[in-house]
Parts: C-alpha cells; sequence; structure tokens
C-alpha cells in the first residue's frame, strides 16, 4: 500500500493543527483527518442570523506563551475585555477592576462591596507574587485545591463568593473550586500579564489560522477514525491511510483503538445565546452572578452584524435534558432581577457541550514522554495530558511534533 504522508494527524483541533505547523515549516507531508465538517475541535464558531457564536463561552489569554508562539494576533484582530468584572449582587451590580492596568477603575473598585479592603490589598499582593513567579515553578508546586489556597491565602467569605467562585468557574467549569492550585496561578499570572480577547469573527479563526498551512489535499473532513493498527489508519467508511507516524489528537473520548483509555473525567458547560435591542451594560466586562443559588454564572456581551446586542450566557454543567423552553425561561427571570429589558431578549441559539474541559484537580506543564509516545510508530497530544487550556492543547501539539521530528533523524 502506497505511503499517504509521512505523518497521520488525527483530529483538527488545537493541538493536531499546531503539530501540523510545526511538522509542515519542517518540511514534512502530512495528513489531517478530521470527523467533523470543519477544523477547530472545541473552538468553533457559527453564523446565526447575522451573529458569529462560539460555540461555548471562551476567551484567548493574550499571555498565554504557546499562542504568542504560533499566532499573528494582529490578523486576528483581537477585541479584548477589560481587565475586571461586573458582579452582580443581592442588592445590584458593582464592579471590580485592575487599578494597576487601568487606574480609571481605581474608585469603583475601591468602593466595591464585592471585596473588603483586606481583600483588595490581598488581590495586588497576590498579582505581585505571581508576576515574579515563573510558570515552571508555578506547575512544579504541591498541589492543593483552588478553594483551599484562597481560604489559606487570607481571602475573605465575601470575596470568595461573590468574585473568585463564579469568575474561576466560568473559567474551570467547574463551581466547587476543586481545580488544582497550580492552574489557579497559571490562570491568574496569564490575566495579570495580558488580556482576555476574543478574535472579532470569533474564537474559530485561532484553529483557521493554525490550517493556513495546510492545502486542501492535506486535510479531510468528514472522516471519523475507528481503529490504528501500527502505521495504518482504519476510518468508520472502511478507508485505509498509511504513513510513517500516526499522531492522536483527538479529547480523551474518541481516541481510536486500540489505545483507548478511561477518560480522567471532564466538564460540561451550556452556552445560551440572546440577542437585544441595546446592551445591557456598556463597558467590555464579563458579568459574574454570585448568588449562591444561580443557574447563570457568568454572561458577556458583544454586536452582531445587525446592531443588535449579542448576549452570550454560561451555565455550568450538563444541561442538555432540560426542557429547552423552561430552561430558557429560567434564564430570563434569573437576569431580569438584574436587567429588567432580559424579558424582551429573543433566543438565537442553545449549545450543549458535553465534553468542554479536562478535570483539572490534578495538573502539569509537562506530559511525561510515554505519555506523547505510546509507541515508536503511534504518537499522542492534546489538552487533557497536562492541563485544560489553549496554551496546553497549543503545547502537547508543539511536543508530540518535536517528538515525533526526532525520531525521523
Amino acid at each position: 500500500m502506497a505511503k499517504d504522508a509521512e505523518v497521520i494527524i488525527i483530529g483538527a483541533g488545537l493541538a493536531g493543527l499546531t503539530a501540523a505547523k510545526v511538522l509542515k515549516a519542517a518540511a514534512k507531508s502530512v495528513l489531517v483527518i478530521e470527523a467533523s465538517d470543519a477544523v477547530g475541535g472545541r473552538l468553533r464558531t457559527d453564523e446565526v442570523d447575522g451573529f458569529l457564536l462560539d460555540r461555548g463561552f471562551q476567551v484567548l489569554l493574550t499571555a498565554y506563551p504557546e499562542a504568542k508562539r504560533f499566532l499573528d494576533y494582529d490578523a486576528l484582530d483581537l477585541n479584548k475585555f477589560d481587565p475586571g468584572a461586573l458582579i452582580l449582587i443581592e442588592t445590584g451590580v458593582t464592579k471590580i477592576g485592575d487599578p494597576l492596568r487601568q487606574p480609571s477603575s481605581l474608585i469603583s473598585t475601591l468602593l466595591s462591596s464585592a471585596a473588603t479592603f483586606i481583600d483588595k490589598l490581598r488581590i495586588l499582593k497576590l498579582k505581585i507574587k505571581l508576576s515574579r513567579k515563573c510558570i515552571e515553578d508555578i506547575f512544579s508546586e504541591a498541589e492543593t485545591s483552588t478553594i483551599t489556597y484562597l481560604k489559606k491565602s487570607g481571602f475573605s467569605e465575601t470575596i470568595i463568593s461573590r468574585f473568585f467562585q463564579p469568575f474561576m468557574a466560568g473559567i474551570f467549569l467547574e463551581d466547587k473550586l476543586s481545580t488544582s492550585s497550580r492552574m489557579f496561578e497559571f490562570v491568574f499570572k496569564m490575566f495579570g500579564e495580558g488580556y482576555a480577547a476574543i478574535p472579532a469573527k470569533g474564537m474559530g479563526m485561532i484553529p483557521k489560522q493554525l490550517a493556513e498551512c495546510l492545502s486542501e489535499n492535506e486535510i479531510l473532513f468528514n472522516n471519523k477514525v475507528s481503529s490504528i493498527d501500527g502505521n495504518r489508519v482504519i476510518t468508520t467508511a472502511g478507508f485505509t491511510y498509511q504513513a510513517d507516524f500516526v499522531l492522536i489528537a483527538t479529547d480523551e473520548l474518541n481516541i481510536p483503538n486500540p489505545y483507548q483509555q478511561p477518560a480522567k473525567g471532564y466538564h460540561s458547560v451550556t452556552n445560551i445565546y440572546f440577542k437585544a435591542d441595546k446592551k445591557p451594560f456598556a463597558m467590555p466586562l464579563i458579568a459574574l452572578n454570585s448568588l449562591p443559588e444561580r443557574l447563570v454564572n457568568n454572561m458577556a456581551v458583544s454586536f452582531g452584524a445587525t446592531g443588535d446586542a449579542l448576549l452570550s450566557l454560561s451555565l455550568i454543567g450538563d444541561h442538555s435534558k432540560a426542557n429547552e423552553a423552561e430552561l430558557q425561561a429560567k434564564v430570563i427571570a434569573e437576569m431580569k432581577y438584574w436587567y429588567p429589558e432580559a424579558i424582551n431578549w429573543k433566543h438565537l441559539k442553545t449549545y450543549h457541550i458535553k465534553y468542554a474541559l479536562p478535570n483539572d484537580d490534578s495538573v502539569s506543564n509537562e506530559p511525561a514522554y510515554r505519555t506523547i509516545s505510546p509507541n515508536n510508530q503511534c504518537f499522542v497530544c492534546g489538552d487533557y495530558l497536562t492541563n485544560g487550556s489553549i496554551n496546553a492543547a497549543m503545547k502537547s501539539g508543539r511536543l508530540a511534533a518535536e517528538a515525533i521530528l526526532k525520531e525521523m533523524k
């Protein structure tokens, strides 16, 4: 059987596309086989009624080392959120900003009831501490849960419940804050050193930019791989492809036989989009719902092509079995407490994302070599090998590609 490429990559998410970019830069031939109809994996953007909807609210942290290494930020035309957040509390809306980077937020931050004055000083102290701490040191320290870390750091129950819990839940996609303290320090450092941003045309532009290195005949869509036999890849449709090396770049749930292993766990999220005649708030901030029995965890606002406001609301967990009309009604009923005009919001689309992030109760920054290379023909990449983030997905793809290049010598 003739060889189809030097390397077959299974999966066109961030990990697989980054690996392809590294391999192509080294003048190696690749064939990417993707089960869906487009690149992106968990990073996809759809157009609905003139609006660009990301499949799940996600942001790019511009300080991510791997993102800075591989992405052209100018070409992505990033829309940046201001540092800080709007906090939805029982008595209304308050704001916490970052006066060091945005001096205009000093007064509102000092007056915010979302935290005590001591808490605000502790946040400043934490930012300074993490700015002096390298990423390698963060991931080499002993792990505890994020909630334990925050309490040991002296933060009050007020700021934990009103800020840290909804803020980090929106990132970790779990509201118990059981996620590793290493992940908390890494993410908080990234927020402190860069911005949370979204490409003007949606998060799907990130994988599209990575895929620019591939020609049409180097990627096959709508082909799901069922099994791997040595250096041969077999699809569910019965097609067989052959290469010198095979790189598995799927998530944990879609690893082909015989390399499947029990997933270490994952988090789900439901993302609901509405359109409105006007923005509920004008500031480029994320609104955090701090109520203890909340359904909506966070909301972000942007504009669609029609000029109407686009609202993205995130619900932590799997809500796929709920009645859609009832779920939308509950969301509106909750949000109209702060935004009475919510009764006029029009539903656009709901995404139920089963595998949104891997479980990050224990994380690392470097995967063990044996997890990258089960044998000398097959390699593996994916953020679940280290930590759930855009940075980790891209890094795992790079490391796997570098390991394959080493084998080729």
